[in-house]
């Protein structure tokens, strides 16, 4: 599906929360206009060409009509693109997710790509990718021409896409979806996560907040995500590990520190186990790009 001549690569952003922009084969996703991006939802449309995207451990082929949506700490990586290849992306801090009335759907239809992570793209028929394509050129003009009642504005056109993601998911799968309650009590966990992930790792400390027994957050994080609580709060750590080492001149001592490890030894070990290399194999990596 072609983009009019008119419409190129380009970038909106409103106050770090949410932003809205064209990539191509050349002009790659800038999530730096999102505070705090790791914890951010990003909508992509694909438009036109191919281009194979990694999406957590599997390699996913997408295709003009194709939609994807990556979850927070599942950041979007694309490893080859046809020349042709343009797609539109909506970023959302997770911030900006909670202060909508609308949450829940977030989750929701993030859970289709979760759930099915070997083929977490679904493709859309023509009309329901006009719809979506409308409302993220909409998006780009709010964000371009902000005004007094802008957040009111953005918070309705999300609902709008997310209602439309909605309806397409429902028509892709037979599975229920589940309970208002326990994606309310998700999102619940999932703010005192983003607060408290640092110092505390134990799924114990989460449930007596959230006034739960362990058992009861691990079964509704299971079934709204298929992860475990303990798989959430390391992507957290290592997230935030991977962060330190790329940005800072942080020893990996104090690192360990900062993330409440036990000692040096156990950081080590536990980034290893989750990435495959140490910290210190990690941060030399990283050199020639900071």
């Amino acid at each position: 599906m072609p983009i009019e001549k008119n419409l190129q690569p380009s970038k909106t952003s409103w106050k770090g929360r949410i932003a809205c922009q064209y990539v191509d084969s050349d002009l790659r996703l800038d999530t730096s206009q999102v505070k705090t991006s790791v914890n951010s939802y990003v909508y992509s449309l694909f438009e036109c060409g191919t281009a194979v995207v990694k999406f957590d451990q599997n390699e996913v082929i997408v295709q003009a009509g194709d939609f994807l949506i990556f979850p927070p700490h599942i950041p979007p990586v694309v490893l080859k693109t046809s020349e042709d290849y343009k797609a539109m992306c909506l970023i959302v801090s997770s911030s900006f997710v909670y202060d909508c009335p609308i949450s829940r759907n977030v989750f929701q239809t993030a859970t289709f790509s979760l759930i099915n992570t070997a083929h977490p793209n679904i493709h859309l028929n023509k009309f329901a990718h006009n719809a979506m394509r409308t409302t993220m050129l909409m998006f780009m003009d709010h964000l371009e021409h902000s005004h007094g009642h802008t957040l009111e504005a953005l918070q309705a056109l999300y609902g709008l896409l997310l209602s439309d993601a909605m309806a397409v998911f429902e028509r892709n799968t037979n599975e229920d979806f589940t309970s208002q309650h326990a994606y309310q009590l998700f999102i619940e966990f999932s703010k005192i996560l983003r607060q408290h992930f640092r110092e505390r790792h134990d799924i114990t400390f989460y449930a007596e907040k959230l006034n739960i027994s362990p058992r009861y957050l691990s079964m509704v994080t299971k079934q709204i995500t298929h992860s475990t609580v303990a798989t959430f709060i390391n992507r957290h750590l290592m997230l935030e590990a991977c962060w330190l080492l790329k940005t800072t001149d942080y020893s990996i001592q104090y690192i360990s520190e900062l993330l409440h490890f036990a000692d040096q030894a156990s950081f080590s070990k536990f980034f290893k186990r989750i990435n495959g290399q140490n910290p210190m194999q990690y941060r030399r990596e990283q050199e020639p790009h900071l």
